[in-house]
């Protein structure tokens, strides 16, 4: 599936004359970007199973509100969904691939100059997250720094040769038992709403206070996401009559790093894992300290098994896939995602007229957070995209309420 990220910028009326010199700056930067980054521009072939990189180029769209861009931004405070406005409309042809762009932008113009959005739609299976917000910033530094900026300057990603890691031979049996886990999942949606919340820098410190054990030393983004879900379990909990039940968390981990190929560090393309967290009542507590064991335990463990697992890491990534497949298919299973964007230079995007003040992630498809950096990089801001009833229960929590605010 195609996965939107929107950035809504400030204009100035001394910044551009006109919006089509920045139509024009966008267009001429990505097409200079492009050249580095040659298999965006290319399409599936008819296996669904490789790209072929033809130069078909990626899908520019141009679009027009009457609003203004202050009014938006302030109905956006209270409504993030009024940014699924601004993605692109992405009809995915499922029986002939082979003619959608595997990137399509959307630029668009809010009334009297006053701001833009800019969307950048991705195939998931194709580019992940660190791909695609890599992506997005290497273009603005070209945008920013001129078309004739020296290819040293862009610091663009690897193509090398992968055989070292997937096996060339028995593909199609490979490629069948890696089929992501969630296909299925996504055709009857339920009313899904998002909210944004800020958990600023003294509140992560307030919640290290609480776990209390510094042997611990956990991660600002491991303690917020064991925060969340533990809020969310008992969300579960309470739309299940007061039982706990069983609950699967997602966390995608990126193995850029996590393995003895260094070369691979700035690889384009997908090249991570949803690791399953599994919470089962009476074996896990729910104190926040329980939770956070858990997330930190499995997340050590499976970075163990990739570091030992380089020889075979396509049958490794098999495994986690079927784990999360077989929790999914249970009904009486809850099954959440938690995503972390931290340390992505999202915030840093400046084509040219400044840094975004607002961003907008995702789908509304599942019991998703989204988790991405401050402007100021010691809080953190988390997207919650939940089922309507779950966010009411959710945003009345006294812990939520006490922890985090409206952004």
């Amino acid at each position: 599936m195609h996965v939107p990220c929107v950035l809504f910028y400030p204009l100035k009326y001394s910044t551009l004359a006109k919006i089509s010199n920045i139509h024009e700056q966008l267009e001429q930067s990505l097409s200079k970007f492009l050249t580095h980054v040659y298999p965006a521009s290319g399409r599936f072939a008819s296996n669904g199973q490789s790209i072929n990189c033809h130069d078909e180029g990626v899908l520019y769209i141009k679009a027009k509100v009457d609003s203004q861009f202050c009014d938006f931004l302030t109905d956006a405070q209270k409504d993030i969904d009024l940014a699924l406005i601004f993605c692109p409309n992405m009809n995915r042809n499922d029986s002939n691939l082979s003619i959608t762009p595997l990137v399509v932008v959307q630029v668009t113009e809010f009334a009297c100059g006053t701001g833009l959005a800019l969307s950048v739609s991705s195939e998931h299976e194709v580019i992940d997250g660190f791909t695609a917000l890599k992506f997005i910033y290497e273009w603005s530094k070209v945008s920013k720094m001129g078309i004739n900026i020296h290819p040293d300057k862009i610091n663009c990603f690897t193509f090398d040769n992968f055989g070292t890691i997937f096996p060339p031979t028995n593909y199609n049996h490979l490629l069948k038992r890696v089929k992501s886990p969630r296909d299925d999942h996504y055709h009857d949606f339920a009313e899904m709403v998002a909210r944004r919340f800020v958990i600023n820098q003294f509140m992560i410190s307030k919640l290290r206070e609480n776990v209390g054990v510094v042997y611990l030393r956990p991660s600002r983004v491991e303690l917020v996401i064991a925060f969340l879900w533990r809020a969310l379990i008992n969300v579960y909990r309470r739309k299940n009559n007061g039982r706990l039940r069983p609950c699967l968390l997602s966390i995608p981990v990126n193995l850029r790093g996590k393995i003895d190929f260094p070369r691979y560090e700035n690889s384009f393309g997908n090249f991570h894992i949803e690791v399953s967290v599994k919470f089962i009542p009476g074996e896990t507590g729910m104190e926040l300290q329980d939770i956070l064991l858990l997330i930190k335990d499995v997340i050590q463990n499976t970075n163990i098994s990739f570091v030992k697992s380089s020889d075979d890491i396509y049958s490794l990534a098999s495994k986690f896939h079927e784990e999360i497949q077989e929790w999914e298919e249970n009904e009486q299973v809850d099954v959440c995602m938690a995503s972390s964007l931290c340390r992505f230079p999202i915030n840093e995007a400046d084509f040219g007229w400044g840094k975004p003040c607002l961003l907008s992630l995702g789908l509304r498809r599942s019991d998703m957070f989204w988790l991405y950096d401050t402007p100021c990089g010691t809080g953190i801001i988390v997207q919650a995209d939940l089922k309507k009833d779950y966010m009411d229960i959710f945003g009345c929590d006294k812990d939520v309420l006490s922890f985090i605010c409206d952004e």
